[in-house]
C-alpha cells in the first residue's frame, strides 16, 4: 500500500490560486467518457461519476471546489487551504480484491443462475473494486483524523469533522517529469537526426517501454496494468462553521510529545503520528478485505530494512552482481556505440538508474569495475533507485 501527501503551494501572486478548481479538474476528466453499463446491481448502487465524502456519493464537482474554498478559517485567500492524498494499492493487493471479486461473481452467477456478457461481466468488476476502494479510503480517513489526536469542544476528532472529497481512478498516464519521458524524448531527438541505420535500430532499441502493455513511453501513454487508486482533497481545516473556531489539521507537521506542567496530567501530543497512520493503513486493509500480508512487504519490515546497515550493504551487493551480469552481455559491444546507450540500456534490465556523468571505459575489464563501483556509490547515497 502506498500512501502519501501533497500540500498544495499557492502562488501568491495570483488571487485564485488557492482554489482546488484545478485540482478537481483534474480528477474529473479522466471519468468525463464514463457510460454507466446495465449490471445485475440496482440503479442506486450504480458506481457514481461524482466524488464522495463520509457519507455520500456522486457529489456534483463545482459544490467540492465551493466546499472547499470557502472553508479556510483565518487563512487569507492567497493561502494554501487543502492538501491531497494519494491511496496506491498495490499490484499484489489490487489483484486480491479482483480475486474476491471474481469469486464473489462466479458464487452468484451459480447460485442464481445469472449469464452475463464478458461487457457486461468486466463493468460489475470495475463497479465492486471502485466501490470497495471507496469505503476502504473513508476507513483511512478515520485513521487520518485520530492520529491528530486533537480535541474540539471536549471531544477527540473524528473522521466526521474533516471535511474531504474523493474519486476513484482507474488509469494512470506517464507525465512530463517521469525519468522515462524525458530520456526517450532525448532518443526521439537523435533517432530523428540521424539516417545511420544501425544507429537508428540501436537507439529504438533503447527506447524505456511500459513494462505490461510493451508500448513506447511517451507523456500521454496509459501506463499498463491494473491501476486503481484514490485521490482524496482534504481540507487543512475542520468543517465547523464558525471560522474563529476552526483548528489547522496539517500531516505534514512533526509528531511529538509535550511534557505537562501540571501534576496528575498525561503528557499531550502534537502534530500529526505518520508512522502510526501508516501503520494503521496498512492493517485496515488487511483486516478489511481478509489479505495476508507478506512480512517482507509490510510497512513495518520495510521501514525496519530502511534503517538497517546490513540490509542496505546486502542489497548493494546484490544489485552489483546484477550489474557484473549483464555488462557480460554488452562487454562486445562496438565501440561506436555511444556511451549514453549503454548506460541507458543497463539502466532498464537493472531497474535503477545508471548515473549520467558515468564514462564507459573502452576496455571490458575497467568497463566491469567502473560500473560496479559507481552503483555502490549511487546505492549508498539513497538515490536512483
Amino acid at each position: 500500500m502506498y500512501i502519501n501527501f501533497t500540500p498544495h503551494k499557492a502562488n501568491v501572486n495570483n488571487s485564485n490560486a488557492s482554489s482546488c478548481a484545478n485540482i478537481f479538474e483534474y480528477l474529473e476528466k479522466e471519468e468525463q467518457g464514463f457510460v454507466q453499463e446495465e449490471s445485475i446491481f440496482k440503479d442506486e448502487n450504480k458506481e457514481s461519476i461524482g466524488f464522495f465524502d463520509q457519507q455520500n456519493i456522486n457529489i456534483p464537482k463545482d459544490t467540492v471546489i465551493e466546499n472547499i474554498d470557502n472553508n479556510r478559517g483565518k487563512r487569507g485567500i492567497k493561502e494554501s487551504n487543502f492538501y491531497m492524498i494519494n491511496i496506491s494499492p498495490s499490484y499484489l493487493e489490487q489483484k486480491h480484491l479482483l480475486k474476491r471479486i471474481d469469486q464473489f461473481l462466479e458464487d452468484k452467477m451459480k447460485n442464481e443462475k445469472i449469464k452475463l456478457s464478458d461487457k457486461d461481466l468486466a463493468n460489475v468488476r470495475d463497479v465492486m473494486m471502485r466501490d470497495m476502494l471507496m469505503n476502504y479510503s473513508r476507513e483511512v480517513m478515520k485513521e487520518y483524523a485520530k492520529n491528530f489526536d486533537r480535541e474540539i469542544n471536549g471531544k477527540k476528532i473524528t473522521d466526521e469533522n474533516l471535511m474531504y472529497y474523493g474519486r476513484v481512478e482507474t488509469q494512470r498516464t506517464y507525465n512530463f517529469k517521469d525519468s522515462q519521458v524525458l530520456v526517450n524524448k532525448k532518443l526521439f531527438k537523435k533517432i530523428e537526426k540521424t539516417k545511420d541505420v544501425n544507429r537508428i535500430k540501436i537507439l529504438q532499441e533503447s527506447l524505456y517501454k511500459d513494462y505490461f502493455s510493451g508500448e513506447v513511453i511517451k507523456e500521454g501513454v496509459a501506463k499498463g496494468g491494473v491501476n486503481y487508486h484514490v485521490h482524496i482533497v482534504v481540507s487543512r481545516h475542520d468543517r465547523t462553521n464558525d471560522p474563529r473556531s476552526k483548528i489547522s489539521l496539517s500531516p505534514m507537521s512533526k509528531y511529538r510529545e509535550q511534557n505537562s506542567q501540571l501534576n496528575n496530567q498525561k503528557n499531550k501530543t502534537i502534530g500529526f503520528n505518520r508512522d502510526a497512520f501508516f501503520q494503521n493503513a496498512e492493517k485496515t486493509f488487511d483486516d478489511f478485505f481478509n489479505y495476508n500480508r507478506d512480512y517482507s512487504k509490510s510497512y513495518e519490515a520495510m521501514k525496519k530494512n530502511a534503517n538497517t546497515k546490513g540490509f542496505r550493504e546486502n542489497n548493494k551487493n546484490g544489485i552489483v552482481k546484477n550489474v557484473k551480469k549483464e555488462l557480460s552481455r554488452y562487454v562486445g559491444i562496438p565501440i561506436s556505440n555511444p556511451s549514453h546507450i549503454l548506460k541507458m540500456q543497463l539502466s532498464q534490465n537493472l531497474g535503477m538508474n545508471i548515473p549520467t556523468h558515468l564514462s564507459i571505459p573502452t576496455n571490458p575489464a575497467q568497463l566491469t569495475l567502473k560500473v560496479a563501483k559507481t552503483v555502490a556509490k549511487t546505492i549508498e547515497k539513497g538515490y536512483g533507485m
